[in-house]
C-alpha cells in the first residue's frame, strides 16, 4: 500500500514520516510533493491509497487538490494536516473527500489514530469493489446463457406467460409491440465432418461464431433476435418480427457472413408468420420440421421454406439387418462387413429423396443397436475401443458432405467403421472367455428365476441360438431348456421342504409364471407332482 505526503515544508513532511506507524498499517511505500502540482503529478503515476495533505501551499493548494482527488481519484483516502483551524477549511475538506482534518502539530497517537481508520476504510471499500467486480464479471458471463435460456423457454412453449415476456423486452430491449413473427433454425450437424473437426475441441466457438453473424446481419433487436437453443446444443434459432420473405433475405446475408467466417453455408428451415407471442412454439416446430424435412440428396438450396419429404421413406429398417450385421462384425472380417452393409444400404441409393430426419434415425438405430450388443459388459464399449482420436465429438457429426448434402460413401463408411470396431470389441472378450457354454451356464445358475428365454442368452453372450443349441447339448448332455428346467426343478424340491411356502409361491420363486405349468414340469422331471413330493419328505423326514 502507498501513502503521499504533501506539504511545503520539507520538515513536516519528515516529521510525518517518524510518527506513523507506516510497515504496521501495511503501507510500504511513502511519497512526497511540496504542492499541489507535484501531487496530481504523483498520483497520476502511482495511484497512493492514502493521501495527507497541507491545505495551505503556494501555486495548488489543498482546497484545490481535494477538489481535484474528488473527481479524478475518488477512491483514495485523504487525511488533512493543517496549521489552520478554520471552519470553512474544515467544511470544504469534509465536503470533498477528506476523513479527518488535524491541526500541527500532530501529536503521533492522533495521526496513527487516523491512518488507521484510513487503511481500514479503503480495504473495506476496495473488497466491496473487488466483490461488485466479480459479481459484474459473474453476471457478464452469465446474461448470454440467460438469455439464450429465455428465448428456448419461449420457443418451446414455455415462456409465453406475460411475466416471462415481460423479461424478454427488459433483458433484450425487444419492441414493446410485435405483431408477427417468423422463425428460422438451422443445426450445426448439417455441417460436413471436416468444418466440425476443425473445432472439435472448441465448439463453444463455432456456436459463438454463427451467433455473431446472425447478430450482425439482424443489426438491431427491432428488427429480431438469435439464440443458442439449449435444449438442442446444435441448434442455433432465429425470431425475425417480419414476413417469411424479408426473413429470407436476411438469412441470404447471414449466409455469405457465414461463407467468409467459417467458409461454409448452412441450411435454414423456416416457418410461416405467426401471431407473437403465442404463435412463437407452433412456428418454431415448423422450421425445425422443414429443416429436418429437406431432402438431402438433391437439393442444394439453403433456405427450405416448406417439406422436400415425407418422415419416412420406403425401405427396411437398420434394426431389421441387426443378426446379419452382428454376425459379419464378429468375423471381424472388412469384406464381410461390407457385404452386410451393402445389403441394406443398396436399396436407399436408388431414391430420388431422402430427409435429414431419416439419416438421423438410422445413425439413432445404429447407435442403440450397438449399444444393445455391448451393455452388459462392465468395462469396454465401442467408443472406448477406438483411438483418443476417434472418441465421440462434442457437436453430432452426420454423413454430410460440405455442400450439406447426404455422401453415401461417408454413410457406408461410418457403418463399416463401427461394426469393425463393434466386433473387435465382441471377440476381444470372447477370448478372455474361452469357454463360453461354461459361462451360459453360469448365467442360468444366477438367473434361473427370471424369465430366461434363448434369444436373451444369445444376445448376451453374443453367439447365434442355433450355435448355443448345438455346443450346449454338446458339453451337457441336455438343451439349454431341459438344464434350465431341472435347475429350477431341483431348487423347488429343496423350498418343498418348508411346509409354511405355498407351492404357488415356490413356483414363481423359481422362475415359473403359471403355478400348473410348473407342476407339469415338475411331474415330467420327478415323476409325481410337487404336492406328493412334499408329502414324501414331510412323512420321510428327508
Amino acid at each position: 500500500m502507498k501513502a503521499l505526503l504533501v506539504d511545503d515544508e520539507q520538515h513536516v513532511r519528515h516529521a510525518i514520516q517518524l510518527l506513523g506507524n507506516w510497515e504496521e498499517l501495511g503501507i510500504d511505500i511513502l511519497l512526497e510533493a511540496a504542492d499541489g502540482h507535484e501531487a496530481i503529478e504523483a498520483i497520476t503515476a502511482h495511484q497512493p491509497e492514502i493521501i495527507l495533505s497541507d491545505m495551505r501551499m503556494p501555486g495548488k493548494d489543498g482546497m484545490a487538490l481535494l477538489e481535484w482527488i474528488s473527481a479524478h481519484n475518488p477512491h483514495s483516502k485523504v487525511i488533512v494536516i493543517s496549521g489552520y483551524d478554520d471552519f470553512e477549511l474544515v467544511r470544504h475538506a469534509i465536503r470533498h473527500g477528506g476523513m479527518d482534518y488535524l491541526l500541527k502539530p500532530v501529536e503521533a497517537e492522533e495521526l496513527n489514530a487516523s491512518l488507521l481508520k484510513a487503511v481500514k476504510a479503503w480495504m473495506d471499500e476496495e473488497t466491496s469493489r473487488t466483490e461488485s467486480a466479480r459479481q459484474s464479471i459473474v453476471v457478464n458471463r452469465m446474461r448470454p446463457h440467460y438469455q439464450d435460456r429465455l428465448l428456448t423457454e419461449l420457443a418451446i412453449g414455455r415462456g409465453s406467460r406475460s411475466a416471462h415476456i415481460q423479461r424478454l423486452q427488459e433483458e433484450l430491449n425487444l419492441p414493446c409491440h410485435i405483431p408477427a413473427c417468423s422463425v428460422a433454425v438451422t443445426s450445426l450437424s448439417h455441417l460436413d465432418a471436416d468444418c466440425l473437426a476443425k473445432y472439435r475441441s472448441q465448439p463453444d466457438l463455432l456456436i459463438f461464431s454463427v451467433l455473431n453473424v446472425c447478430a450482425e446481419m439482424l443489426s438491431t433487436p427491432a428488427e429480431g433476435v438469435s439464440f443458442h437453443q439449449l435444449n438442442q446444443p446444435d441448434e442455433i434459432v432465429l425470431l425475425h418480427w417480419g414476413s417469411q420473405s424479408s426473413l429470407e433475405h436476411i438469412l441470404g446475408t447471414i449466409n455469405d457472413g457465414l461463407e467468409q467466417t467459417i467458409q461454409r453455408r448452412l441450411h435454414f428451415g423456416i416457418s410461416s408468420c405467426q401471431n407473437y407471442p403465442d404463435g412463437i412454439s407452433a412456428a418454431y416446430l415448423e422450421a425445425s420440421s422443414t429443416l429436418w424435412r429437406r431432402n438431402i440428396l438433391l437439393t442444394r438450396q439453403r433456405i427450405h421454406a416448406t417439406t422436400e419429404t415425407t418422415s419416412r421413406n420406403k425401405g427396411k429398417r437398420l434394426t431389421s439387418f441387426e443378426e446379419s450385421m452382428r454376425i459379419a462384425a464378429m468375423s471381424c472380417r472388412a469384406a464381410s462387413v461390407s457385404a452386410a452393409v451393402a445389403e441394406w444400404l443398396d436399396p436407399f441409393t436408388e431414391l430420388e429423396a431422402i430427409s435429414a430426419e431419416q439419416l438421423q434415425l438410422w445413425i439413432q438405430e445404429l447407435e442403440w443397436m450397438l449399444d444393445r450388443w455391448l451393455e452388459d459388459r462392465e468395462h469396454t464399449t465401442v467408443h472406448e475401443e477406438e483411438s483418443d482420436e476417434e472418441q465421440e465429438p462434442p457437436l453430432t457429426e452426420l454423413p454430410f458432405d460440405s455442400e450439406g448434402l447426404l455422401s453415401f460413401s461417408l454413410l457406408r463408411s461410418l457403418l463399416e467403421h463401427r461394426l469393425l470396431a463393434a466386433g473387435k470389441a465382441i471377440t476381444a472378450q470372447h477370448h478372455t472367455d474361452p469357454d463360453p457354454m461354461t459361462e451360459i451356464a453360469r448365467y442360468m445358475d444366477a438367473h434361473y428365476q427370471e424369465d430366461l428365454s434363448l434369444q436373451q442368452i444369445a444376445a448376451r453372450f453374443y453367439l447365434s441360438r442355433e450355435y448355443i443349441s448345438r455346443k450346449f447339448k454338446q458339453q451337457f448332455g441336455l438343451n439349454w431348456s431341459e438344464y434350465l428346467g431341472k435347475l429350477r426343478i431341483n431348487n423347488a424340491k429343496l423350498l418343498l421342504h418348508n411346509p409354511s411356502l405355498r407351492v404357488a409361491a415356490i413356483s414363481e420363486m423359481v422362475g415359473f409364471q403359471d403355478e400348473k405349468y410348473f407342476s407339469k414340469v415338475f411331474k415330467k422331471i420327478e415323476g409325481i407332482t410337487p404336492a406328493e413330493y412334499r408329502k414324501t419328505v414331510i412323512h420321510t423326514g428327508t
